[in-house]
């Protein structure tokens, strides 16, 4: 695992580039590094030794949060922005094949009954994150659309709450309703839990009471 500051990115290993690629940019930017891949030519007023040697750190940077399978694939890429780029290619895929099937996964995504939300929406931002990777763009209507229809039957009625109350959908707000509704109905399952606590203490009291008439009596 690769580490600046409080910023912590697991080696990419060949899995998941468009995830890693998005920490990267975080991180590089972070170090003041992101010039170096983009636009990645020598700013005016930089000396000639200057950018030698911020992109050595750059390249530097990078391989340390690569394994060492995909270095071996990138090792003769002379700058930073060579081996950005040259990754890229190797992982990135933009052929119709991925397009087809990153769209497949999108439509088929479905949430379970009992599943967490928050980790319901990563796996959905990953995947619209990976499409919009390969150039594919995604209105802000078809992501709302999108994620109502990954919900289960039982999340039903708020949809279709959110879908006669709403002209205009928007994704944030729709995010902000599913986590909302995750939280209420937690909160209704823990009142039913204490609630079937107290009546079963209730019962078992009744049942010692009666119990102990009877004792008496014989």
């Amino acid at each position: 695992m690769a580490r600046s500051g409080k910023i912590k990115i697991e080696k990419f290993n060949g899995q998941s580039f468009e995830l890693w690629k998005l920490k990267m940019e975080d991180l590089l930017v972070d170090k003041d590094q992101w010039i170096g891949v983009d636009p990645g030519t020598k700013p005016t007023g930089v000396s000639d030794e200057e950018w030698k040697k911020l992109d050595q750190k750059i390249k530097s940077t990078i391989r340390l949060c690569v394994s060492d399978l995909v270095m071996l694939n990138v090792l003769r890429e002379a700058t930073a922005k060579a081996l950005w780029d040259k990754l890229g290619t190797l992982y990135q895929s933009k052929s119709l094949v991925n397009k087809l099937f990153l769209w497949k996964k999108l439509y088929n995504l479905r949430m379970k009954d009992g599943d967490s939300v928050a980790e319901h929406l990563n796996t959905f931002n990953t995947v619209v994150s990976q499409l919009l990777s390969i150039d594919i763009k995604i209105s802000d209507e078809d992501k709302c659309i999108s994620l109502l229809c990954s919900l289960p039957n039982s999340w039903d009625n708020l949809v279709i709450a959110i879908g006669s109350n709403t002209i205009a959908l928007q994704f944030y707000e729709i995010v902000s309703s599913l986590l909302m509704e995750e939280m209420r109905r937690k909160n209704m399952e823990s009142q039913n839990g204490d609630a079937l606590s107290v009546q079963g203490r209730s019962q078992n009291r009744n049942k010692n009471k009666s119990l102990s008439g009877r004792s008496k009596s014989l």
